[in-house]
């Protein structure tokens, strides 16, 4: 090779690694959004819950404790966390201690219930290993119960999803609502759309896996009545058209996921079909945290590679702030008291 070969092969690598740089950066700077912060002391999940409270504690991406002083349900539940390097070239598995460790702060010692969204690995890969630590309950798609049998998961604590059907675990009442996962996309060459071919698992998925063995198998929101009350929770960033209509709640997590990657029509009838259908009181976005790196760690928003959190954040702040709604963002291990 000439020189001047040399030099234009050195530039090109120079540009594709200064790229890579740039899409790996975070998408936003979580602390521009500090006036919506929570803010409590990582001390309060030690506290005693009023009586008729919940107490919601967020652990990254779609994972929500939520706690009435004496039952305990978890969406999804995913720990573990891997790096980008990992999840893209290699098997991943659930990282025990890791787990036990995040399961120690966030005071996760009455579970009864897990209720996964849906199967991609960033929803469903821990449970197993949760569920047979607790005693709880796995709560899924056909998929998701796949995932749970390679996990070893007793068949009695396994519990298929019936969408519309009311599922009473202590004074929390829950309805499993049929929904739909965020838009597709590709990254690196690979991409999370479902294949029409093979929409569920039809056999067990043991661990070490790799990250594209998690198949979505369908998505779910879930409606958690609690007295008088109600949380919707939206893991995924999308929507059936009207399947919301007549439901009301008073918080609303709302998965904001490449939200700020959509057209504008899109993200209007996405805020129509969430938030203006159901008139909360609250939001709180889940989902935007750049789940490649531990949760004992500071959350960061998603990366750049996929994401374009600045953009949905600062939309769903718009809307909300037009709407009289309170828009709180919970960072990780922080809690609230709702209602």
């Amino acid at each position: 090779m000439n020189i001047r070969g040399a030099k234009s092969r050195f530039f090109s690598i120079l540009t594709a690694v200064l790229l890579l740089q740039n899409c790996l950066t975070s998408s936003a700077n979580i602390q521009d959004y500090k006036e919506h912060f929570i803010g409590n002391d990582p001390r309060d999940l030690s506290s005693e819950i009023p009586k008729g409270k919940v107490r919601a504690v967020f652990l990254g991406t779609s994972s929500i404790l939520l706690d009435d002083g004496e039952t305990q349900i978890l969406t999804d539940g995913f720990f573990s966390r891997p790096s980008l390097f990992k999840t893209m070239f290699s098997k991943i598995a659930s990282d025990e201690q890791e787990i036990k460790y995040v399961m120690l702060l966030a005071g996760i010692k009455r579970l009864k219930g897990i209720f996964v969204c849906h199967s991609h690995y960033d929803h469903s890969m821990d449970s197993p290993f949760i569920a047979k630590e607790t005693g709880a309950k796995l709560y899924g798609s056909i998929s998701t119960i796949q995932v749970g049998k390679g996990g070893g998961v007793p068949e009695g604590q396994l519990g298929l999803f019936q969408p519309g059907k009311k599922i009473q675990i202590g004074k929390f009442k829950i309805t499993v609502l049929n929904s739909k996962h965020t838009p597709p996309f590709k990254i690196l060459g690979k991409t999370n759309a479902a294949d029409p071919n093979r929409p569920d698992l039809t056999e067990t998925l043991s661990q070490p896996a790799k990250a594209e063995d998690y198949i979505e198998g369908g998505t779910y929101d879930f409606l958690v009545e609690h007295g008088k009350n109600s949380i919707l929770i939206k893991g995924s960033t999308n929507y059936i058209e009207n399947a919301w209509d007549g439901l009301k709640a008073d918080v609303l997590f709302l998965g904001i996921a490449m939200l700020g990657k959509q057209e504008e029509g899109f993200k209007a009838k996405y805020y129509e079909e969430t938030v203006t259908k159901t008139s909360p009181k609250m939001v709180i976005p889940v989902h935007w945290d750049n789940f490649f790196k531990p949760l004992t760690e500071p959350l960061e928003p998603n990366l750049s590679l996929g994401d374009d959190v600045k953009t949905g954040m600062e939309f769903m702040i718009q809307k909300t702030s037009q709407d009289g709604i309170q828009f709180k963002i919970l960072r990780s291990f922080e809690s609230i008291l709702l209602f």
